[in-house]
């Protein structure tokens, strides 16, 4: 068996082969499976001609579509088996609180969970930002009010918050390591993300023996569209550490403008375990982590039960109040005038090179 290392691609050069590409018309064809319901897309092996969707069991057939350019170069291996995973799932159905009491009775599992390797970039990047914003200093003011006490108007002074801002400007570094982006669009992004983490410190060199036996999914988001949802990623790390770097006790970003150096990427495979059930006609679409067991996935809900617990929470709520209040706890609670809020806002940072 023949590795090739594992290692970072440069991204600039993969946004020009892949603009040469798009002009040449040389992306190749090959033989996948297109589910007409969810859209996944498989690579078939030769004898392959039909099959089930891994993802929504939906009978599918061979089709031609446009092949992906960038090949995988690292996966992490299954270390979840199928009957752990079976079991995995009992456990999850077991634990739904606002699932209908019937699920577990009627749900109709699929037995034959179907091993899915689906694909993610990473990215790596240093980032320099610079920006402009104000840092806000709280101090208070004393403030005389009118007050009703036993019939009579009474004078009090409170204390109100103010914001003092003055102008600050810097620059910010950061060096982001494998931020990692699914390349699918057969799942929902909440059931993707809901995966993590990935030990992708264990990723080993791609090899075709370790997808014997699994179905291994093609990349439909491309190389340029993944940075793009990786700046976003960056970007809210980047605000922070502007924050910080802004000090004081309140802070507002006026302008940021982040450049990109060295950014590069790599295109692997995470391993997961996919299937379905039925419950009353509809089918729920579900997931478990080839690697740690965690499951995520669709299931329905029971709107009497969650009604219920919503009228348990209030009136626990409701009587913690009354408690509170023949105690006299809510006697010294002041509120502040309109004038104690400030206003927050700010604006988007703009994001430039790579």
């Amino acid at each position: 068996m023949s590795f090739e290392p594992i290692r970072e691609y440069d991204f600039r050069e993969a946004l020009q082969d892949l603009e040469r590409l798009r002009s040449s018309g040389q992306l190749s064809q090959v033989g996948v499976i297109k589910c007409p319901s969810c859209a996944a897309q498989f690579e078939l092996k030769e004898n392959e001609h039909a099959g089930n969707c891994p993802f929504c069991s939906t009978p599918v057939i061979k089709g031609t579509e446009q092949s992906r350019h960038i090949r995988p170069r690292s996966l992490l291996p299954f270390s979840i088996t199928h009957d752990q995973a079976i079991n995995v799932f009992d456990n999850w159905m077991k634990t739904r609180w606002f699932a209908p009491s019937a699920l577990n009775s009627h749900a109709k599992r699929n037995d034959k969970l179907t091993g899915v390797y689906l694909p993610y970039w990473t990215y790596d990047s240093d980032t320099q930002t610079q920006y402009q914003g104000q840092r806000g200093t709280v101090y208070y003011e004393r403030q005389s009010y009118m007050a009703r006490v036993d019939g009579r108007s009474v004078r009090r002074t409170r204390n109100v918050a103010r914001v003092r801002w003055s102008p600050k400007s810097g620059r910010v570094r950061r060096h982001f390591d494998d931020v990692l982006i699914g390349a699918s669009k057969t799942l929902p992004r909440t059931i993707i993300d809901n995966l993590a983490p990935w030990d992708l410190g264990k990723l080993v060199p791609y090899s075709e023996a370790y997808l014997s036996g699994f179905r291994s999914e093609i990349y439909q988001i491309t190389v340029d569209e993944g940075f793009l949802r990786a700046q976003q990623i960056m970007d809210y790390t980047i605000r922070q550490d502007i924050r910080r770097d802004i000090g004081g006790d309140q802070q507002r970003i006026s302008h940021a403008s982040t450049d990109h150096d060295r950014t590069t990427y790599k295109h692997l495979l995470l391993p997961i375990w996919s299937a379905a059930f039925k419950y009353r006609g509809k089918t729920y679409r579900y997931v478990i982590n080839g690697r740690t067991g965690k499951v995520h996935g669709e299931r329905p809900f029971s709107f009497i039960k969650i009604a219920a617990a919503a009228t348990l929470a209030a009136s626990m709520a409701g009587g913690g109040a009354y408690v509170i209040d023949q105690n006299g706890g809510f006697d010294n609670i002041q509120f502040g005038s309109p004038s104690s809020y400030y206003d927050y806002q700010t604006t988007q940072p703009t994001f430039q090179g790579f």
